[in-house]
């Protein structure tokens, strides 16, 4: 089908999922880009529909018509209405809700998704910023961990944070959690730790600290960290050593670095 009118429904439809509220009422979200629907595919998703910009729709043919889903040929200026990106591929996808992506006390129970997790994790809390959750998703794809996101965390179905995944959200092991103490609560209730990224006067020096199999690391948010209260139920406490010519790091490399850590040595 070829859409010639930005005021077409369908378009009007699918610009309206960028506010996040639309996105939960519909269960859709979508996503730019040739890399990103390669990945989407192979993980075996189909897509609610598939938006292609008529200059490149015979370029983007075969991978479309793989798609097995509803296919439209859009101009120039339609495609300009979808897209947020600079530079955009001409391919625009609309997809259900991943199956990948578990909402405790929804998709499934807090305890059963704490029991669920086999090896080591990292939990978010309230990290805002879309770019630095989709990049924690992609390290902890990339190193077989489990992520949990608690509280106020950048909307797991934003563009920002997809585009930031680069398609490590279609895999990763991924659990939104409303309340990051009832996820520390879960965790604890079937034998897992929650290690605290904070620096007091209990904190272990990461290379020298005991890292379990089941061990999940909480991080705290990009400007405050974790909570005091979260830091106290956890227990236990350790911190990255750095020189002296810097205060902290980014909570994404933070994140990133404590997962290499439970991982160093261990089989992928």
């Amino acid at each position: 089908m070829r859409i010639e009118s930005r005021n077409n429904p369908t378009i009007k439809n699918t610009t309206a999922l960028r506010d996040k509220r639309e996105r939960d009422e519909k269960g859709l979200f979508y996503f730019e880009g040739v890399h990103l629907l390669e990945e989407y595919l192979r993980a075996g998703n189909t897509p609610k529909a598939i938006f292609v910009r008529e200059d490149v729709s015979v370029k983007y043919s075969s991978l479309t018509e793989s798609a097995g889903c509803e296919t439209y040929t859009v101009t120039e200026s339609v495609y300009s209405k979808l897209s947020e990106e600079k530079a955009p591929q001409g391919i625009f996808t609309v997809s259900e809700r991943l199956p990948n992506i578990r909402f405790a006390e929804s998709d499934i129970t807090l305890s059963d998704m704490a029991a669920g997790i086999k090896g080591n994790s990292v939990m978010l809390a309230d990290l805002r910023d879309a770019g630095n959750v989709g990049t924690v998703i992609r390290t902890a794809a990339a190193l077989d961990c489990a992520v949990l996101l608690c509280g106020s965390c950048a909307d797991i179905y934003s563009s920002k944070t997809v585009r930031a995944t680069m398609g490590a959200l279609f895999t990763a092991e991924i659990y939104v959690c409303p309340e990051t103490n009832k996820a520390v609560n879960a965790m604890q209730g079937c034998g897992k730790r929650v290690i605290a990224s904070a620096l007091d006067s209990r904190a272990e020096k990461l290379g020298e600290l005991e890292i379990k199999e089941t061990d999940c690391f909480a991080v705290g948010n990009e400007g405050q960290g974790l909570d005091k209260a979260v830091i106290e139920q956890c227990g236990k406490t350790c911190f990255i050593p750095m020189s002296d010519k810097t205060e902290s790091l980014n909570a994404a490399i933070a994140a990133s670095i404590l997962l290499w850590e439970a991982r160093r040595g261990k089989a992928l």
